[in-house]
């Protein structure tokens, strides 16, 4: 009997150490990919936030608020279930439920991320989605949402952004008045469609200075 208790002791602590484990290395992962972020300028102040998803756990690791993604560290980021719970950590993003519903209804979503970069939230705020003018933008961009300013953490917003991503087809959502939202498989393809997302609201908005920006299009 003393035997079977000390194996049931085992498997339970030894299945909870390999769980830490494994949250170490999301954490390191998305603190990795915040301050990269941060640098390449998609970040200012604690404005915005970045997740990831724990595969098969219903769990993801979301930046604490008040925080800066250049300084994140494992006391700035908070582990949640998809349903609002705090697991561990301090108070999450206000956008932390935006995060939970879309884990919740996109298996194909590893990493998301809310930024309020100036070229495409101008774009958000004048109500008009960031046209995919080059031929790098078309997947990304082609089909993307808006959804029209709510206060942030309120239940219109939350819902409004859930719907959209119902769409498998969209990765990129706009707010206006606020930022927008982008997803990916993975923080690496997370942090390219970002920067992708940035860098054609820049040229976007540069071809309106010379005439109107022309949607591309494969032949």
């Amino acid at each position: 009997m003393k035997k079977i208790i000390l194996l049931f002791l085992i498997l339970i602590f030894g299945c909870t150490a390999q769980s830490d484990i494994e949250y170490k290395e999301y954490k390191d992962q998305l603190i990795e990919t915040a301050k990269r972020c941060y640098d390449r300028q998609l970040f200012w102040g604690s404005g915005g936030d970045i997740s990831v998803k724990i595969p098969g756990a219903g769990k993801f690791i979301v930046k604490s608020t008040g925080y800066s993604l250049g300084s994140l560290d494992y006391d700035r980021v908070t582990t949640m279930t998809f349903d609002n719970e705090v697991i561990e950590g301090k108070t999450p993003s206000h956008e932390a439920p935006i995060h939970g519903n879309i884990y919740k209804i996109r298996k194909d979503v590893g990493a998301i991320l809310h930024m309020h970069t100036p070229y495409s939230t101008a774009w958000a705020t004048a109500g008009m989605k960031v046209p995919p003018v080059t031929q790098q933008s078309v997947k990304l961009l082609s089909k993307c949402g808006i959804v029209k300013y709510h206060p942030v953490g309120s239940n219109e917003l939350i819902e409004e952004i859930t719907d959209l991503y119902k769409d498998t087809r969209i990765k990129v959502v706009f707010m206006e008045n606020h930022g927008v939202f982008v997803v990916g498989k993975d923080l690496e393809e997370l942090l390219n469609n970002a920067e992708l997302v940035e860098n054609t609201a820049r040229i976007a908005y540069l071809l309106k200075t010379i005439g109107t920006p022309k949607e591309f299009k494969f032949e």
